[in-house]
């Protein structure tokens, strides 16, 4: 049996119209929201993107390492990373923290529990900064680090924090806080 060409053509796109049909259309969902973050400076160096956020890590201590006020832990290190410094613009940089201080020490940052754990925050115990050079940094946002000197391109600022006693009694739980830091370029 013969089938006329215009049957046959008719029988095509029917077929072709039914597998078009087989393909479903694109189906979108939100897939949720990307944060960019970021500042343009006009400064001697740009703050590197691994010290603009960063977690310093303290450790964990018995609360009976602390047996009278001023008591402390060994220093853990930290940086600042600075990049694409230029010393014709400026040639020493220096760094200030500002948080929230603890109310028997303010040479210190105050503990909470940030991450939201069970234990609930530590007490009679705060945070300290200190500089390469051993000076304690108030987290006031008014004391800078002695001042390192630039070379162009990449630099590096040490810095420690540790654990210190501000009451006689310290009672175990999360011992966490934050604080922002400011650059200084003279």
């Amino acid at each position: 049996m013969r089938i006329n060409s215009s049957v046959q053509t008719l029988v095509a796109a029917s077929l072709l119209m039914s597998s078009i049909g087989v393909m479903a259309a694109p189906v979108l969902s939100n897939g949720g929201t990307v944060h960019f973050k970021g500042e343009i400076v006009n400064a001697a160096c740009s703050v590197s993107a691994d010290s603009a956020d960063q977690t310093v890590t303290l450790g964990q201590y018995r609360s009976a390492k602390f047996k009278a006020v001023g008591d402390k832990t060994g220093l853990v290190p930290f940086t600042i990373k600075l990049q694409d410094c230029d010393s014709t613009v400026s040639s020493k940089a220096s760094v200030a923290f500002t948080g929230t201080v603890d109310a028997a020490d303010p040479s210190v940052l105050a503990v909470s529990n940030i991450g939201g754990g069970s234990s609930g925050a530590a007490s009679g115990v705060g945070i300290e900064i200190s500089d390469s050079q051993g000076a304690v940094l108030v987290p006031n946002g008014g004391m800078f680090s002695a001042p390192h000197k630039l070379k162009d391109g990449d630099n590096v600022l040490a810095l420690n924090a540790r654990y210190k006693s501000t009451l006689a009694a310290v009672t175990p739980g999360a011992a966490d806080a934050d604080a922002t830091f400011t650059m200084q370029y003279e």
